[in-house]
């Protein structure tokens, strides 16, 4: 990375990572809020390989689909020359940082599909990036450390050996189904840190719940989501661009601490610290539900548990 966009790009504080709001082409130029603005774009190259024009957007990272090649068809129907030319043919749009490389990620399901153990699958990513490389192709690449277990990406770091530059910018795969268990996301980030300090993380997929954690934000660089258009997946009419600046807004205050941290629904009435209250109904449940709807229906819940007396 030059030392422009290192200067041009850098966190806010020590606790702030980058973030880059997943989006398609068409949706860059107006995606980020002009009040919580996020760093810039992640746009994946499975939406621009049928686009034949240019179009609008400030700094940007390329993505390489990789998991949907790979979750998908157990392989890349792309070669990494067709890559390198896509990286080419766009590189001309806004202000491309990054070109992810093409790595092969390493969750359970992941390895069913392709019938490879992880140790293979750390090995393609390598070469993947290596033949980038060779194609020098016109922007930086950004190398992927994969992996599952927490020894395993210390060994994949290891197996790059010199291939990492001091302070490069890398890539963490295999983390984005993993928001919901920030301590074990900390491990992994740690465990890299540990052997290369310098380098800096960026979180795939890594969104509100991962990012709540002070001590993943400390160990991050940047991050990436797409998550601000789930509820349009499930039938939400609300117009894409403001879901995606409020979903810039909720991040903001969430790397800042701005924001109350999330209180279990199983906290009820009680002091936010995981008490649990007392219901009459006898035994709870944990259930997970859009945040709006949080409040409405524990108060509900309430009044049903308050009708049993008049029963």
């Amino acid at each position: 990375m030059s030392d422009n966009v290192q200067n041009h790009l850098q966190p806010s504080d020590n606790t702030s990572p980058l973030f880059f709001i997943g989006c398609s082409p068409s949706q860059a130029k107006s995606i980020i809020n002009p009040a919580f603005p996020a760093a810039g774009a992640m746009i994946s190259v499975n939406t621009l390989r049928s686009r034949q024009s240019d179009f609008q957007v400030g700094d940007w990272i390329l993505d390489s689909g990789a998991f949907t090649e790979i979750s998908r068809y157990g392989h890349y129907r792309f070669s990494v020359e067709e890559y390198c030319h896509q990286i080419g043919r766009w590189s001309r749009c806004g202000n491309l940082l990054q070109a992810v490389s093409q790595d092969f990620m390493c969750e359970p399901f992941i390895l069913e599909k392709t019938g490879l153990s992880v140790e293979l699958h750390q090995q393609l990513t390598i070469e993947r990036f290596d033949q980038l490389r060779a194609y020098s192709c016109v922007t930086q690449i950004m190398p992927v450390i994969q992996g599952y277990q927490v020894a395993d990406y210390i060994t994949h770091v290891q197996m790059y050996g010199d291939r990492l530059s001091l302070g490069a910018w890398c890539g963490v795969g295999s983390v984005c189904r993993r928001n919901g268990n920030p301590k074990i996301i900390k491990d992994i980030l740690k465990s890299i840190k540990v052997v290369r300090p310098d380098l800096r993380l960026h979180g795939f997929g890594l969104k509100h719940l991962a990012l709540e954690d002070s001590g993943v934000r400390q160990l991050l660089y940047s991050s990436d989501s797409m998550a601000w258009s789930i509820p349009r997946r499930f039938g939400d009419k609300t117009p894409m661009l403001k879901l995606a600046y409020d979903y810039q807004q909720a991040l903001h205050e969430s790397l800042t601490d701005s924001v109350q941290k999330r209180i279990p629904i199983t906290a009820g009435a009680g002091n936010g610290q995981g008490r649990k209250p007392t219901w009459k109904a006898g035994k709870t449940k944990a259930i997970r539900v859009p945040e709006r709807f949080a409040d409405e229906l524990l108060k509900l819940a309430r009044e049903w548990d308050n009708e049993l007396d008049n029963r």
